[in-house]
């Protein structure tokens, strides 16, 4: 969208409408580290959301999938520091759709298990692709993409114990 064509409540508008997607990355972020809230999670999406982290963390379609999805990561990860970075939001003419990128970089504690009876520290990195709508003046996610780029136990690290790339 060529921004020199828009009137300045246009420009606006949209400024605002970036800032509220940054901003619902970052409860998206905030509920994760808050064990998984799968209340919280599903809020952001709309009815029949999709939830998709390819490489480790699977799939939910619909809140009710979410919610599900949330618990069971939940009984796994113990801890999680989600940092998510580098939006890149593009709103569509408009403005009831968009598209935005984000970077993340995580750190997850692993609950305890047969394969690791003291659990497990696992650095995270990736990219996310989501498409948001405009539902009542309010912006949800309809689809979150996540691409885990790399997934390492911290005590192997990246080198020593590299991640098979998925793509998008």
């Amino acid at each position: 969208m060529e921004i020199a064509n828009l009137s300045l409540e246009q420009r606006v508008s949209r400024l605002e409408d970036i800032e509220a997607i940054k901003y619902m990355k970052a409860k998206y972020a905030e509920y994760l580290d808050n064990g998984y809230d799968p209340e919280g999670v599903a809020s952001l999406f709309i009815e029949n959301g999709l939830w998709e982290i390819k490489g480790v963390g699977g799939k939910a379609k619909g809140r009710g999938e979410i919610k599900q999805h949330c618990r069971n990561l939940s009984s796994g990860i113990t801890w999680a520091l989600h940092n998510i970075v580098s939006p890149a939001v593009e709103v569509d003419a408009d403005g009831q759709r968009a598209t935005a990128t984000f970077y993340l970089v995580c750190f997850v504690s692993m609950a305890p298990s047969e394969q690791s009876p003291q659990g497990e520290a696992v650095f995270i990195a990736g990219k996310y692709k989501d498409t948001l709508v405009k539902v009542n003046g309010k912006w949800l996610f309809e689809e979150i993409t996540g691409v885990v780029q790399q997934a390492s136990p911290w005590t192997e690290g990246w080198v020593r114990s590299p991640f098979v790339k998925e793509s998008w």
